[in-house]
């Protein structure tokens, strides 16, 4: 379509037979390339430049990861150990999701778990065993199959969806309707940006009973039942940790948009880590309460923590749990 309006006008602007009509068809092919300069130039920018860690409906959805994801033999954003390495320092395995992977870090440099290892130097292996989407019961998977070392001190980091399997196991499911994209949007980076970025309000939102993600959540934490399963799963990593005779750290990251409303939620989580002898707990929401939306997280899509965020967070680990 483009190109046949273009030829069209061009065929206009050349023709003398009609003279006011060739002065308006030459005018309209000046804005014409104008237009299709800056469509071109848009859908080169969405299609080879663009990357948010978060725009998951997108066709530049695949732009973050490919360019900032890489992965060791074993499926960990992290450097590769080898046994020897491991046996001759004093071995922290930092287990967690996307939060400890570093979702939206581009740099893995800036990620908490980095920042504290910087703090620590090379007397410390910090091994990163975090993993985008996982929750309690995939963080002890990964603890009991890591296949180089036992780890001397486990730093658990927690976020609030992690009930999410102890829910869909009783029956509470998540799902969310994708709304329809027109044709357009499944062939332009550019459409498609606009197209989702119009509708983000509109996902992630429960069809089965209109709740809010959030909403999902805590009522998950409020079903007796769905609770019970869960709080048992964190106590099968308190068992590991014990077995392990490894000292055990709790990172709690709240709700990044709702800290304050998350507080009674995170205190349950880290109530049941204290009934069991582990108070190394670091309960985030006050430092996020006193960060501005825009300064503590990624971006207006993505919620994960920014990288000023994950640098207070190492910076924080350093000074409460290991100057002493």
């Amino acid at each position: 379509v483009i190109v046949a309006l273009g030829a069209l006008l061009m065929a206009l602007a050349v023709q003398k037979r009609w003279g006011r009509v060739r002065a308006l068809a030459q005018g309209l092919l000046i804005s014409y390339a104008v237009i299709v300069l800056a469509l071109g130039a848009g859908e080169f920018y969405f299609r080879y430049i663009y990357a948010d860690s978060r725009m998951d409906f997108t066709l530049s959805r695949e732009n973050w990861p490919n360019r900032y994801i890489q992965r060791n033999s074993l499926g960990y954003r992290d450097r590769e150990w080898t046994v020897d390495e491991l046996a001759q320092r004093t071995t922290i395995f930092a287990v967690g999701d996307s939060f400890t992977e570093g979702w939206g870090i581009n740099d893995p440099a800036d990620r908490w778990v980095d920042v504290l290892a910087a703090h620590l130097g090379d007397a410390y292996a910090v091994v990163n065993l975090g993993k985008s989407g996982q929750s309690t019961v995939h963080h002890l998977e990964s603890l009991n199959n890591y296949p180089y070392q036992t780890p001397d001190i486990i730093i658990y980091q927690y976020f609030l969806n992690d009930i999410d399997v102890a829910a869909k196991s009783n029956g509470m499911s998540w799902e969310y309707e994708v709304p329809p994209a027109p044709p357009l949007a499944d062939e332009s980076y550019l459409v498609s940006f606009i197209y989702w970025w119009l509708n983000y309000d509109r996902l992630f939102v429960n069809v089965v009973d209109g709740r809010s993600e959030w909403e999902f959540m805590y009522a998950a934490y409020d079903n007796p039942a769905i609770w019970d399963i869960h709080r048992a799963e964190i106590e099968r990593v308190m068992d590991y940790a014990e077995s392990k005779n490894a000292r055990l750290i709790t990172v709690i990251f709240p709700n990044m948009r709702d800290p304050v409303g998350s507080i009674p939620y995170v205190d349950r989580v880290a109530q049941v880590l204290e009934a069991r002898g582990h108070p190394e707990i670091l309960k985030l929401f006050d430092q996020a309460a006193q960060w501005p939306l825009e300064e503590r997280v990624v971006s207006p899509f993505d919620s994960h923590a920014s990288v000023g965020f994950n640098r207070m967070v190492g910076d924080v680990l350093y000074e409460t749990y290991f100057t002493k």
